[in-house]
């Protein structure tokens, strides 16, 4: 008998350890038809949404007005607060309980005015402080000009200040506050303890206080008997000195007539006389106004 070999149908059995890509094409006369249908497709969506524009439009302002209404609730507010106070607590029962508090700056500033700022609790979790927000409320305290806040893993929480400086007293009518060198409201409360500082008055004399100061500071015979600053029409100032003696200065060129009434102080002794007004604001001449009411322009005098 003859032995029956196989014929091996190569085309039916290929060779393994090959992969066939195969390209899924459309059938031929079916490409454009497709395309017609899709196209006719989108063109009745269109027609459907032109058809009912009201709808749409009312639908999309209940969806806009439920989730304004969830955030004006606050219900996305506290789901995030309730996600981050238990992911704080888990934090908690790992050790990254708030332990410890640090403070530096604070000296005029109480300790529990910045305690209440500070609003932390021991066995807080330190992931739960927000030092942007504690640094926030902590500015809001009338003697705090900058404040850092800090997280010091693994349960500190650093808090550095620097406070203002109290440059002056304001009074403006019968209301008298510190301010500092910037022209701000620092307080109107404890004025005793600032009975030292200068004494400036009227309506925008803190932010303008600065270089005249500095200028009368700078002064030794002037300062020493300084008693007040009043800033007239918002322009220029007068100085009130021991016995209570008014000295006007110019708007523009205040700086030289200083210097120049600490050489009437010094070398003419004006203040020995009975001189209630000092005008200066004149280029030519001083004015003294004596307490009987008398004005007597004396020239000034011209370099030699």
């Amino acid at each position: 008998m003859r032995s029956v070999r196989r014929r091996r149908n190569t085309r039916a059995n290929p060779r393994r350890g090959w992969a066939k890509t195969v390209m899924l094409r459309p059938e031929r006369g079916r490409g454009r038809r497709g395309r017609d249908e899709g196209a006719i497709t989108r063109i009745a969506g269109t027609l459907r949404v032109r058809r009912h524009p009201v709808l749409y439009l009312t639908l999309a302002l209940i969806v806009c007005a439920v989730m304004a209404g969830l955030v004006a609730g606050g219900y996305v507010s506290n789901a995030y607060t309730s996600f981050a106070r238990s992911t704080g607590n888990a934090f908690g029962k790992l050790g990254f309980m708030v332990s410890h508090v640090t403070l530096q700056g604070n000296e005029r500033t109480p300790s529990g005015a910045i305690t209440a700022a500070l609003a932390i609790h021991e066995g807080d979790s330190i992931f739960a402080i927000d030092p942007a927000l504690v640094r926030a409320r902590l500015i809001q305290l009338p003697w705090v000009a900058q404040a850092e806040v800090r997280r010091q893993f693994p349960d500190t929480i650093s808090v550095v200040i620097v406070e203002k400086r109290p440059f002056a007293l304001w009074k403006d009518g019968n209301d008298v506050a510190v301010v500092e060198r910037a022209g701000g409201v620092i307080t109107r409360d404890g004025l005793d303890e600032f009975d030292r500082l200068p004494l400036i008055m009227g309506k925008g004399a803190p932010k303008a206080a600065a270089p005249l100061l500095d200028t009368v500071m700078a002064s030794r015979a002037v300062s020493a008997r300084l008693k007040a600053a009043e800033f007239i029409s918002e322009r220029r100032w007068n100085l009130i000195l021991d016995g209570r003696v008014v000295v006007k200065l110019p708007e523009e060129g205040w700086q030289s007539q200083i210097s120049e009434l600490e050489r009437l102080i010094v070398d003419k002794g004006v203040l020995e006389r009975a001189i209630e007004v000092i005008d200066l604001r004149y280029p030519d001449s001083y004015i003294f106004r004596l307490h009987n009411g008398d004005s007597q322009p004396v020239p000034r005098e011209r370099p030699a």
